[in-house]
């Protein structure tokens, strides 16, 4: 065998080499699914600092003497997380390898926070401002004709802030324009909801659900009776503190024409407790189980509770939203309906 051949068999036997060593025996990095997060806090309400994303929640504590803190987690997604300290809460956003730092000030809280590391998060606090200073009406009470106006004032400045991720975070830039338009299409829907609702003087929408013992009642049954309806749940803090002084207002009406009428919106699952709580609190009235946000909640427009309505003797509608058993207002909206 000749040099040339010798060198040739060489040189091919170090560039297979080469290719072993570079291309396959050295590993790729992997991309860091893992974020960190510092900062500090000023007047600070206890030592705890919490993250919570959409399915746990990160915590750790800081420095009492300094106002810092850091932490860092295992995170391989983008996502909103709520940064919570003390009795408040504000947005943040988090992708993959993220190397955030905040400050913030308890007294001011949103007005305060800061980012760097996070042009989402600082957009998030931008946005959460200018929303909060805007002073816009709610809608819900708007005219039709001022709707289409007021979304434009109120969101159009936000998208056109939120432009700059369109290129270098679309992912992003397109979950504000989701939200935005989320945002309107409940607006819309509720204002036609609310629109189709029975008026004061109106017939009542009935509705019919079982009561302890699986007995089905209806709104219906008690024409002839002004009816004060609740509709509450076990799990609704407001609703509790109601039922002492639903108590008073049954005892005080226990000998007049007034029907009381519980609705929970307990579900099915937690049926024995709405059962154990009427036992617990001594409920009087007429209690039935809805089931959940069912029909009733429909019908009605009923986004939160408690809710309390009132139906004159006719069964016609009096006021679907009246007022709660601790307000000064509603003996004299039972009593106008008694002498009607």
């Amino acid at each position: 065998m000749n040099i040339s051949k010798i060198v040739t068999i060489i040189l091919l036997i170090g560039f297979l080499c080469y290719l072993v060593f570079f291309v396959i025996g050295v590993e790729k990095p992997t991309p860091s699914t893992s974020v960190n997060i510092s900062g500090v806090v000023t007047n600070h309400i206890g030592d705890t600092i919490k993250f919570f994303a959409p399915d746990t929640t990160y915590i750790t504590t800081l420095d009492t003497t300094t106002g810092e803190f850091s932490i860092t987690f295992d995170w391989d997604t983008t996502a909103q997380v709520s940064f919570f300290h003390g009795v408040e809460s504000t947005a943040m956003y988090l992708k993959p390898s993220d190397n955030i730092n905040l400050t913030i000030d308890t007294d001011q809280f949103d007005e305060s926070i800061t980012y760097t590391g996070s042009d989402e998060s600082s957009f998030l606090a931008w946005q959460y401002m200018y929303e909060e200073n805007s002073e816009m009406p709610n809608p819900l009470k708007l005219p039709s004709e001022k709707i289409d106006s007021f979304f434009n004032v109120i969101y159009v400045p936000i998208l056109a802030e939120a432009e700059k991720f369109k290129e270098f975070n679309p992912h992003f830039y397109q979950t504000i324009v989701d939200e935005k338009e989320k945002g309107i299409a409940y607006v819309r829907n509720r204002l036609e909801v609310l629109a189709n609702l029975p008026q004061q003087g109106e017939s009542s929408i009935d509705f019919t659900y079982p009561d302890k013992d699986g007995n089905d009642v209806s709104l219906s049954d008690f024409v002839g009776s002004v009816v004060y309806v609740d509709v509450w749940a076990t799990w609704c803090g407001p609703c509790r503190a109601e039922i002492p002084f639903l108590h008073d207002l049954e005892e005080e009406y226990r000998d007049k024409n007034v029907t009381f009428v519980g609705v929970s919106l307990d579900i099915e699952k937690n049926r024995q407790s709405w059962l154990d709580m009427m036992v617990e609190k001594e409920m009087k009235g007429v209690q039935i189980f809805a089931d959940g946000w069912s029909q009733i909640t429909k019908d009605y427009a009923i986004n939160s509770i408690p809710r309390f309505m009132l139906f004159d003797s006719e069964g016609k509608v009096s006021d679907l939203d009246a007022s709660r058993p601790s307000s000064e207002d509603i003996r004299p909206a039972l009593d106008a309906l008694l002498v009607k």
